[in-house]
């Protein structure tokens, strides 16, 4: 019951996630999970998203970024926020530049050119939020 009184039903929401039907509970195990290389050159992990579950509306991965290495200069058509896991590094976007670490959430506004390099010797772990999800059509690299 509510506050005054009244009750409320609550409707099951279900998503049609393609190849996962109509289920309205999707646990999806991280470790069963293949590792690619995206188009930034950080390794990739795709929780949720366009590849891995046919989702348009968001994206989740784990990315990593090696020791003293840097993510390639790029944009998006699409809004994306970064959450530090492990690490810390130097976050870039557009001519701004700030030191970030574990616990930080970087919103990184669509069409803004941008890149995050690790400062340490251990990797970066980056969970990346893309809204819609990402597509490799809406990723333009600004260095090879």
């Amino acid at each position: 019951m509510r506050a005054g009184g009244r009750g409320f039903k609550s409707r099951p929401v279900h998503y049609s996630l393609y190849g996962y039907g109509d289920e309205a509970l999707i646990v999806i195990k991280i470790n069963e999970k293949e590792a690619f290389r995206t188009i930034d050159g950080s390794e990739v992990i795709e929780v949720i998203g366009l590849k891995s579950m046919g989702m348009r509306r968001l994206s989740i991965a784990i990315a990593k970024v090696r020791g003293h290495t840097r993510t390639l200069k790029h944009r998006h058509s699409f809004l994306e926020v970064y959450y530090i896991e492990k690490g810390k590094g130097i976050m870039h976007i557009e001519e701004e530049e700030r030191l970030v670490c574990k616990g930080d959430f970087i919103v990184i506004p669509e069409g803004h050119l941008h890149y995050i390099e690790n400062v340490e010797d251990d990797d970066l772990i980056i969970w990346c939020i893309c809204v819609p999800a990402f597509t490799f059509e809406g990723t333009k690299l600004e260095e090879h």
